[in-house]
């Protein structure tokens, strides 16, 4: 693609109207075409619609299990996605480095086709989490280094739709019995994606200069092996520990065996003299390790806070809000705030990033908003609801903030070449942390949650006069609603209920302080980060430029449009002492480029 370039302008000079190419070329727009849009946007698509089924899955997951005759089947839904999301980043996404990245998105789209027709039209719990995990395939593209924290968010857009819009989907669909098409829907875009990836999207086919001939022989498939081979067993482990109790063999096995093999794959990425290692040590070295371990550790820790608001804003949703979740509309809306936060959190990342500069500051700044205000969800009660929409919208706007500018900072501690390494490994350890979060506090609630029902429900209603002899068996129906307590008397349902609450308020404190916990170290992870200021500029990192191109256009459309209700047509003096003239196409290169 070819780009004019321009130079700097002097402090004080004049720039006449007819030689705006004198101003600064530094920031030249590369010609954008209708194919260019198309394939952006694919790229955009394909991404976000394999994120789709967590939202779904997460909001009426536990329904179709139960409908498939299956009610624990559910417990995999999610895992199985994320484990398999966890390997494919790492494995796949150094090798693009290798074999370029045309064939990796048109197959991980047609793979997550594929997935997406198994769980639409799965019958049983095992299709829809086999599924799940086919569907689980997604690389991000590339984008110049001073746009990275904006096209982050933008290649995320489809993503953002998912978080806001499938779960709202999935409830009406699961209501109106209907919910497969919330896979067929995805599936026929995700297939089309692919086609559209097959015959408009050349990157370059080498971006390392290696042949195809050289790059197989010098893949490293005893990493990939041991990586695999000591990630999925150490990962299952870590779900069946919310099943089992902690010595069982279905949690101790795989927790065991997993980490033996994965610090065999330690030790031969570090002393196996690879050609091309997927995790290569001198990227976790670079600076101490301020250049790249630091934000990864930040972005792992990030996305384990968010799955905390993510267990308990809809367990407060429905024992607290929609009476059990009986009113089903009504948690539907209550849904929406934790995705519009999100949402808002990454466009303020994208208005005022480049504003506000000192990068490591915003992303300390917004992990510390996340972490405050999700940790402040513990002092939930059964009436302060206008109080914690407040606390899970300001927590996921942090977190929509921090998430995206961390993926951009790990982005920025490699070198260009070696982009393909650094999305692999913070990927892996994004999701990876996400299942181990995951795990943890569902453990850790459904513990904290039996603990405290058994202290205060029993002492509630015996207090109201239930026999001493009916305990037990108010316990069994207790957590089911008062349609199941029939049997007992009002006072001593309402007792038993309210009691039940202040269990579900101890369990989600204890859940909140444990994810701030993660917190701090996530925040010693983004005080330890160095500054990328400096590596904010507009070089291209990926040798195709369409992001750029994109970005670059809408940019340069809404400059036209802040333009001409700024300036006029006489000759303003700006505040460094430059003369500009009344021509508008000189003014707006001239604000382009600053």
């Amino acid at each position: 693609m070819t780009v004019d370039t321009e130079k700097d302008v002097p402090t004080g000079s004049t720039v006449a109207p007819s030689s705006p190419s004198s101003l600064s070329n530094e920031f030249a727009a590369p010609v954008v075409t209708l194919k260019t849009w198309i394939v952006s946007s694919i790229l955009s698509c394909g991404y976000g619609l394999s994120f789709w089924p967590v939202p779904v899955v997460s909001a009426i997951g536990t329904n179709i299990s139960a409908d498939m005759g299956d009610p624990t089947g559910y417990i995999w839904f999610v895992p199985a996605w994320t484990i398999s999301i966890t390997c494919a980043f790492l494995i796949f996404g150094p090798n693009t480095d290798l074999l370029g990245r045309r064939w990796f998105l048109v197959l991980g789209n047609l793979v997550c086709f594929i997935g997406h027709i198994i769980v639409a039209s799965a019958k049983t719990t095992t299709q829809v989490t086999a599924g799940l995990a086919m569907a689980a395939f997604a690389l991000p593209e590339l984008l110049p280094n001073k746009w990275r924290h904006i096209g982050v968010v933008i290649a995320d857009f489809t993503v953002y739709i998912a978080v806001i819009v499938a779960p709202v989907t999935a409830r009406y669909g699961y209501e109106l019995g209907s919910w497969e098409w919330n896979f067929w829907g995805v599936a026929i875009f995700q297939g089309l994606s692919s086609l559209g990836l097959l015959f408009l999207y050349y990157p370059p086919k080498h971006p390392l200069g290696v042949s195809y001939k050289d790059a197989f022989k010098s893949l490293d498939y005893l990493g990939a092996f041991l990586f695999i081979g000591g990630a999925v067993p150490f990962l299952m482990g870590i779900v069946w520990a919310g099943v089992y109790e902690s010595n069982d063999v279905h949690v101790v096995a795989p927790l065991v065996v997993g980490a033996v093999v994965l610090v065999c794959f330690a030790l031969w990425e570090h002393f196996g003299k690879l050609k091309y290692p997927l995790t290569p040590t001198y990227v976790f070295v670079s600076s101490w390790g301020r250049d790249f371990t630091a934000p990864v550790i930040a972005l792992g820790v990030v996305n384990m806070f968010y799955y905390s608001s993510s267990i308990l804003w809809p367990q407060m949703i429905t024992v607290f809000y929609t009476n059990g979740g009986a009113d089903w509309k009504y948690s539907v809306i209550l849904s929406l705030p934790q995705g519009f936060a999100i949402f808002f959190g990454a466009i303020l990342l994208t208005l005022f990033g480049s504003k506000l500069r000192h990068w490591q500051w915003q992303l300390t700044g917004s992990v510390f908003v996340m972490v405050v205000f999700g940790s402040l969800l513990g002092l939930v009660t059964p009436t302060n609801k206008g109080t914690m929409i407040a606390f899970i919208f300001l927590s996921q706007a942090g977190f929509g903030w921090g998430l995206y500018l961390s993926i951009a900072i790990t982005q920025m501690g490699v070198d260009h070449k070696a982009l393909g390494v650094s999305g692999g490994i913070s990927g892996c350890i994004r999701f990876a942390a996400g299942a181990v979060a995951t795990s943890i506090y569902q453990t850790v609630f459904s513990n904290s949650l039996a603990k405290y029902t058994a202290k205060f429900v029993p002492s509630a209603a015996i207090g109201a006069g239930l026999p001493e002899s009916k305990v037990t068996g108010l316990m069994s129906v207790v957590a089911q609603g008062a349609a199941a307590m029939k049997e007992y008397s009002p006072t001593v349902v309402s007792a038993a209920q309210a009691a039940l609450s202040q269990a579900y308020c101890k369990a989600i404190f204890v859940v909140a302080m444990v994810s701030m916990a993660f917190g701090i170290v996530g925040l010693a992870a983004c005080l330890c980060c160095k500054d990328v200021d400096y590596k904010m500029t507009s070089k291209v990192s990926h040798d195709f430029e369409t992001h750029f191109a994109v970005l670059f256009k809408v940019k340069e459309m809404l400059m036209r449009f802040i333009f001409r209700l700024r300036c006029t047509w006489r000759t303003q003096i700006l505040p460094t002492g430059m003369n500009i003239t009344r021509s508008p196409k000189a003014r707006m290169v001239y604000y382009l480029s600053t």
